[in-house]
This record gives C-alpha cells, sequence and structure tokens, in this order.
C-alpha cells in the first residue's frame, strides 16, 4: 500500500515536471488580487466570481455537481479540496480540518451567518446546516485569510453560499425556474428527493429549495456499523427586490434531523431542529460597493445513549438537551480609487449557549454548561494595491474582541458537589482583546506564471466549551478519543503566526499550483493529562501550551491532452507537532492525494479516479491514539446531460471492495456492531449510487 500511495505521489510530481493542463482551452492570468485562473472539470469548478476579494493565490472554489449523493453531509463536498479534510464522527458530523487545524478553529460562515454548534460533543457542526441542494459555491482558504473575511480564527476559512437571487432581462418582463432531483446510494440504502423553483420578474424574486434524505446504517467489507443511519430535510425560501443600484434579499431556512448515529461518541442525535432568518443588502454605489448583512439562527438540541444504540449492563440511560442561539450582523464598503482598492468594516457575533445532561432512571438533572454567552466585536481595513501588471499587495489589519460569560451551576450530580463549588467561587467574565495583521506580495512575471508570498498573525480566543466546562465529562467538541476532559478557566487566547507560498504554473491548456506553508501557534489550546482520574484513566483539562508547529505542503494540478480528454490530481500533506514536549498533534490527516482520468464520449461524461491515504503512525500520545494504514480506493463515475432538462449520474465507489478506516474516523463506542468497540470506524465498502435532475 505505501508503495502504491508513492507511485502516486510520483505520478504528480512528473506531471508537474511536465507541466501538465487543465480541461479548459484557455487560463487568463490574474490581473489583480482577486483574480484566479480559470480551471473547468467536471467535479470541481475554481473560478475568480466565487472567491471573496482578495483572496490568497492558494484559495479554491468548490462548485458541486453530482457529489449529494456520494456524500452525507455538507462537509462531504470539502473531501478532495487541497489543505482541506473532514474528521467524522456520524453520517452528519462532517468537522472541517484546514491544514491540521479543526472545529473552532475555522472560520465558517454560511450565507454571511456564524453557526455554532448546540451539541458540546460538535455532532451539529456547521457545515450540518447547509444543505448539499442549496449550495451555490463552497470558497475554501485554508490558513492564511484576509482580514476582511472574518477574525477569532487560526485554520482558515470556509465560504458557503447559496445562489444569488435571480431576475428577468428587460426583454423577458418575468422568468419561472424549477428542478425535480433524486438519488440512490446502496453503501447505506439512502435516498432522497429534492424541489427548487422560483419566479421573478425586474424588481422582485421569490425561490424555494427543499430536500429529504433518509439513510440506514452504513455498509462495509465486514458488516454493517451500527448507529449510522439518518433521516434530514431541509427547506428554504429566498425573496429578493432591486432597491436602486442594489438587491435587499431575505433568506429562512430550516434544517431538521431525526436519528442520526454518532458511534464515535457517548450518545447519538435524536433530534435536532435548526433555523435561520437573514437580511442582506449589496449595492454598488458611485464610491464603491456596500455589503451588509443581519441574521439570527436558532438550534434545538437533543442526544441519548439508549435510542439508536443498545445501552450497557450497569449504565445510567441518560439524555441530554441543549440550545445554541447566534446572533449577528456585518456592513463592509469596499472602494476602489485607481490602482488600490480600501475595503473597510465591522461585524458582530454573540452567541447564548446552554446544555444538560439528565438520568432518566432517577430524574436527576445536572449543567453542562449553564447560560453561557460569547460575543465577539470586530472591526478591519484592508488595502490592495495593483501597483503594475507585475506587482500586487494586500495589507490588512483586524481587532476582534471577545466577551464570554457563564452563569453559575444550579443543578449538579451529588459527586460533582466539589466542582460545582469551585466553579461557582470564581469570576466567569472575561475579555480577550486581539489584533489580527495579514500582508501578502503577488508577483507575474509572464503569461504562465504567478507567485504569492503571504504572511499572517491570527487569534483565537477560547470557546465556550473550553473555558466553562466545570466538572470532567466527555464533551470535547468531538475529539472523539473517549477520554474525559475538564474546562479551564484561566485560558489565554491562541495567536498563530503563519507563512505561506504559491506558485501557480498554468497555460492553455495546464495548470499547477502548490503551496508549502508553516504554522506556528503560541498558546495552542490542548488537553493535557492532569492528576486526577476518571474511569482509570487521566482527566485530560484544557490548557495552553508554549508552542505547536504545524507544516505542510497542498498541490494540484489539471491537464488537457484535448476537448475530450484530462488527468487532474492533488496531494496534501501536514504535520503537527507540540514544541512543549516533542508529542505530535492529535488527529492530524496523513499524507494523501487523488489522481482522475476524465473522459468525453458520445455526450458522457466520465472519470476514473484512485484516491489514496498513506498510514499515519505520528499520532498523539497524550490520548492514546491508534495508528492507521494506508489505503487505496478505485472509483467510476458517469453523467450525462440528456436534453430538455434531464440529467444523469450514476457511480461506482471503491471498486475493489477494499476494508479501509480513514484516520480521521473516531473510535467505535456502539456494542452489537459488526465493528468492534474501540477500533476505528471504517469506510464505506464498494457502493452503488444512482442520481436523477429535471430542470423545468
Amino acid at each position: 500500500m505505501k508503495t502504491s500511495f508513492f507511485l502516486l505521489f510520483l505520478t504528480l510530481a512528473g506531471a508537474a515536471v511536465a507541466q501538465p493542463a487543465t480541461t479548459q482551452k484557455q487560463v487568463q492570468k490574474p490581473a489583480s488580487a482577486s483574480d484566479q485562473p480559470t480551471t473547468t472539470l467536471p467535479e470541481v469548478i475554481v473560478t475568480d466570481t466565487r472567491l471573496p476579494a482578495g483572496a490568497p493565490l492558494s484559495a479554491e472554489s468548490v462548485n458541486i455537481t453530482g457529489a449529494r449523493a456520494r456524500g452525507t453531509d455538507g462537509a462531504s463536498m470539502l473531501n478532495q479540496t487541497p489543505g482541506a479534510a473532514v474528521i467524522r464522527n456520524g453520517p452528519q458530523t462532517g468537522i472541517v480540518q484546514l491544514r491540521g487545524l479543526s472545529g473552532d478553529r475555522v472560520k465558517i460562515a454560511i450565507d454571511g451567518a456564524t453557526i455554532t454548534p448546540a451539541c458540546p460533543n460538535h455532532m451539529d457542526p456547521p457545515l450540518h446546516y447547509a444543505s448539499r441542494g442549496s449550495m451555490e459555491s463552497i470558497a475554501v482558504m485554508a490558513g492564511i485569510t484576509p482580514v476582511s473575511q472574518g477574525g477569532d480564527s487560526i485554520a482558515g476559512t470556509v465560504i458557503v453560499k447559496s445562489p444569488e437571487p435571480r431576475f428577468a432581462k428587460a426583454e423577458e418582463h418575468s422568468i419561472t425556474f424549477g428542478e425535480l432531483g433524486s438519488f440512490y446510494r446502496s453503501s447505506n440504502d439512502g435516498y432522497g428527493a429534492s424541489l427548487s423553483g422560483g419566479a421573478a420578474d425586474e424588481k422582485l424574486s421569490a425561490s424555494y429549495q427543499g430536500s429529504w434524505e433518509r439513510a440506514s446504517d452504513l455498509r462495509f467489507p465486514g458488516g454493517r456499523v451500527r448507529a449510522t443511519g439518518f433521516e434530514t430535510q431541509q427547506h428554504q425560501v429566498i425573496t429578493a427586490m432591486r432597491l436602486g443600484p442594489g438587491v435587499l434579499s431575505l433568506d429562512t431556512s430550516f434544517v431538521r434531523t431525526r436519528d442520526s448515529g454518532t458511534p464515535t461518541l457517548p450518545m447519538d442525535m435524536i433530534e435536532d431542529d435548526g433555523a435561520r432568518v437573514g437580511l442582506r443588502y449589496v449595492g454598488t454605489h458611485e464610491f464603491g460597493t456596500v455589503e451588509a448583512r443581519a441574521y439570527v439562527h436558532t438550534i434545538d438540541h437533543l442526544m441519548n445513549n439508549y435510542s439508536l444504540r443498545p445501552l450497557p449492563a450497569g449504565t445510567m440511560p441518560m439524555q441530554a438537551p441543549a440550545t445554541s442561539d447566534d446572533f449577528g450582523f456585518s456592513l463592509g464598503v469596499s472602494v476602489p480609487q485607481g490602482r488600490h482598492t480600501v475595503r473597510a468594516g465591522t461585524d458582530f457575533h454573540r452567541n447564548e449557549f446552554d446544555a444538560h445532561q439528565q438520568n432518566m432512571a432517577t430524574g436527576a438533572l445536572q449543567d453542562t454548561i449553564n447560560e453561557a454567552t460569547r460575543t465577539r466585536w470586530g472591526t478591519y481595513a484592508e488595502w490592495q494595491s495593483v501597483w503594475s501588471e507585475k506587482w500586487t499587495t494586500l495589507i490588512g489589519v483586524r481587532n476582534d474582541t471577545v466577551f464570554s460569560d457563564a452563569a453559575n451551576v444550579t443543578s449538579f450530580f451529588a459527586p460533582a458537589a466539589a466542582d460545582a463549588a469551585a466553579f461557582n467561587a470564581s469570576s466567569h467574565s472575561f475579555t480577550d482583546v486581539n489584533f489580527d495583521a495579514a500582508a501578502s506580495l503577488r508577483f507575474t512575471p509572464n503569461d504562465w506564471s504567478t507567485y504569492e508570498l503571504g504572511f499572517a498573525r491570527k487569534n483565537r480566543a477560547p470557546s465556550v466549551l473550553e473555558r466553562y466546562l466545570w466538572t470532567p465529562l466527555g464533551a470535547n467538541a468531538g475529539m472523539a478519543d473517549g477520554r474525559t476532559y475538564l474546562g479551564n478557566l484561566g485560558l489565554d487566547s491562541e495567536t498563530s503566526y503563519q507563512i505561506a507560498f504559491t506558485a501557480d504554473y498554468h497555460g492553455e491548456k495546464w495548470q499547477v499550483k502548490t503551496t508549502p506553508f508553516y504554522n506556528w501557534v503560541y498558546d495552542y489550546i490542548q488537553g493535557v493529562p492532569i492528576a486526577r482520574l476518571f474511569a482509570g484513566q487521566p482527566v485530560l483539562q484544557y490548557q495552553n501550551i508554549s508552542r505547536a508547529d504545524l507544516y505542510g505542503i497542498d498541490s494540484s494540478f489539471r491537464y488537457a491532452f484535448n476537448e475530450n480528454y484530462g488527468i487532474r490530481g492533488d496531494v496534501s500533506y501536514v504535520r503537527g507537532v507540540n514544541r512543549s514536549n516533542g508529542d505530535n498533534l492529535y488527529r492530524i490527516a496523513p499524507l494523501r492525494g487523488s489522481l482522475s482520468f476524465d473522459s468525453r464520449f458520445l455526450g458522457w461524461k466520465n472519470s476514473i479516479e484512485v484516491v489514496m491515504a498513506a498510514e499515519q503512525n505520528k499520532v498523539a500520545a497524550y490520548n492514546g491514539e491508534p495508528a492507521t494504514s494506508g489505503y487505496a480506493l478505485l472509483n467510476l463515475r458517469t453523467g450525462r446531460e440528456f436534453g430538455h432538462g434531464l440529467g444523469l449520474e450514476i457511480g461506482l465507489e471503491n471498486i475493489t471492495n477494499e476494508r479501509y478506516a480513514d484516520h480521521l474516523s473516531g473510535l467505535n463506542r456502539v456494542a452489537g456492531s459488526d465493528v468492534g468497540i474501540g477500533q476505528r470506524v471504517p469506510g464505506a465498502g464498494r457502493f452503488l449510487y444512482v442520481q436523477m435532475k429535471f430542470k423545468f
């Protein structure tokens, strides 16, 4: 397996030397910091119009065509994006990892909204509330992110957008549009349907998108993974009107999930309802562009340890309700002045969080986190200059002030009385004042090459869970290591310094892009063993370690032999080290990559794909992380547009039916499964998917 993986790696490296190409005939030279070479492929589109202003050269924009039938949640779309990986504790729990940093360290904006998971174990990460059916684009900026795209994060930024409102052209007067879709996936007997449609004239627009999906337990070459089924539905309505030089839009959405298993965590997601209302204005005026947003997002969440899994003898039947309410707004202006563009703005986010646990046998209730609040106010200024056809710079500064607080613990189990008293006797109110800075220099010496050097200082204030988890519990934001964690009122903010260099070579038929990076983080927050035992193991308390380093490389290439045949591939590698003691950082994706051969024949678009991952033996000792073996998967896909709005896609994944486990999957905790307790949850065996759509 090692040999096969490194053959893939050498193939990609050799292709880079040979100057491979894209499947698009022309790639234009970037003219400014926001311009990117355009690459069109069957599965992924990289294009300047989908990336935010000032996006780094390494940024990727992912446009999903047929991925809905293959994946189970919004995070599935990022599986093969350079620099990105997905931590998975269950079918609906895709936690984004960017260059080795995960969870709260990643800035995720869904139609401008920041969403805080209600589950203390992040069963419902932000992309759980981004319907694959309503996604128009996903912009991924791993590592260095312009200050205008948000703060209070050190890993990078993921921006998810729904389609822009559609209006009729003057000669059309009015338009109607719609699409029906359905799919089947044999890996978990998953099936679903979707409906979208709308109507508009020159001034007003209204649209609806909805989807429903149900799945059973996951099949792998050895049986079924218990507690991996789910049922979910999503609805979104967007209305908009033209107001002079701008557009005012109102979006509402609702995501409902039932009986979604999370076998690597101590409980399963039984009920989860998320609702959002957002108001947005975008206008182009004489002085520049104005964009304003305001939103409210609410989550009601319930999990338990007995509905979807057997309850071991002597284990208390427990349920854990939680709520998370997010409120926010942002205002930004972009003012062009000749070769220069100045961007400035402010943004606000507040989260109100409550989580409890209840012994169903006795009715006793305990606060996990009681009436916590986390409020962030940020301001930024950014200056982008195109000095000549060859040189472009981007410089930005940002301040984020974070206020956090929590109420006293009022309900607790008897063994935790001492912890409750100590917590209640301490101050819970904190203010973190953080400053970010980012700068990049882009050089375009000729028509076929572009280089960019970037540097950033980023900060992240401690999360509610890291600060206010007042007694040892299995709640750990989805770490899924089976350990017990304890919060820390004395935590400081993390401070990250990052440097990255991107080289982008491109021509009429080819593109090669590679980004080596280095990120060193002071006061990195992780669990540290303390002199206290729980179930025979040391409790892990969140503490600031003096320094953690993450470094690696992301690369991709595309080459078109002609209009009908092309190849593409990517490789990502990241290494994470605790410099305080030489230990490895936990749950870091291994060296991985993919290679695809694409073709067109008689109207069919076809892909033969190999996905590989090396073994990961650079594992964390502090929580007993097990190593994993490498693997290789072979996938076949084909699809066609038949005309009159009818489209079909068919795929066969993991054709060799290889039994494998991704390193970012957690360890099984469910008895009665075909996967043993403590074994890593495997990936799907050979499976077929079919997806159909009809536009009207």
